[in-house]
């Protein structure tokens, strides 16, 4: 299967490469792609690399996820989430090729206390979720929408390093209590995304670690597996954080795998063995 990537040397995309290369038996010959080699802003460059590659299907990582950024940057924010996405589904429409768009819990409005299902209806608070929705509408009904929620992996910048940064120091820690949703390791998305591309899957399904906990809980969390006092985590709330971040937070994201379930996928590990495993690994480097 030829699987064209785009967002090639993000957080996912560095690690889908990784996987693929050790994994030939998966028989996935893979272009990579990035923004040195793909603006996928660029309608002609995009169809041109597409044409060129032929792939079955495309797997688009790339995204604006500067959560705070978009806010300033309307206009940059639906420029490559939603337009980026269309141009890369009118090249895959030309050769016959699928789509599978990873999109986010953000399209929530993060006001619910049950765990948001495929079916439910989106409500995007912040330009990021909304932005990331219109990339929704630009996908085919045959093409694959993954959403997810609290990536953490090997590479890149995310929370768990900076956890675990926090850790090795001293002194107390704030982190609040009342944003609720459930981590997602990089390792065990990839799996999923190849599950579902591999199967020709479509439609909307949601992958997500197993179980729940708040910021304040999956630190202390954090702090235990690094053999750090979990006590210095102090809890607060969303109101006393920075008020320099712009764009509203999801309060309750958490996300029910129902379509995995449903269609008899492999569910994702419960997260308190995913992330202890990434700790582990993150920390002997």
């Amino acid at each position: 299967m030829k699987i064209l990537l785009t967002g090639g040397r993000g957080q996912v995309g560095s690690e889908f490469a990784e996987y693929v290369e050790q994994n030939p038996s998966l028989g996935i010959e893979l272009c990579l792609t990035d923004l040195h080699n793909l603006d996928i802003c660029d309608r002609n460059q995009v169809r041109s690399t597409v044409e060129d590659f032929q792939p079955q299907w495309i797997v688009h990582l790339a995204a604006l996820t500067a959560v705070d950024l978009c806010e300033d940057e309307v206009d940059l924010a639906y420029s490559v989430n939603a337009i980026g996405t269309r141009n890369l589904v009118q090249a895959a429409e030309a050769v016959g090729a699928k789509v599978c768009y990873i999109s986010t819990d953000y399209v929530f409005d993060g006001e619910g206390s049950t765990p948001y299902r495929e079916w439910d209806k989106p409500n995007p608070k912040s330009v990021y979720g909304k932005s990331k929705l219109a990339g929704e509408q630009e996908i085919r009904p045959s093409d694959l929408i993954i959403r997810t929620s609290w990536v953490m992996g090997k590479y890149g910048s995310n929370i768990l390093k900076t956890m675990i940064r926090l850790a090795q120091g001293e002194g107390e820690v704030k982190f609040v209590g009342d944003q609720v949703g459930s981590p997602t390791v990089v390792s065990d998305l990839i799996k999923t995304i190849i599950e579902l591309v591999t199967s020709d899957q479509g439609g909307v399904f949601h992958a997500t670690n197993g179980g729940s906990l708040s910021w304040f809980q999956l630190c202390k969390f954090v702090f235990q597996e690094v053999g750090a006092d979990p006590s210095r985590v102090i809890e607060i709330s969303s109101e006393q954080l920075d008020s320099s971040r712009k764009a509203p937070r999801p309060k309750f994201s958490v996300l029910d795998n129902m379509a995995l379930r449903l269609t008899k996928a492999n569910p994702l590990p419960d997260y308190r063995e995913s992330v202890a495993g990434l700790v582990e690994t993150l920390l002997k480097g």
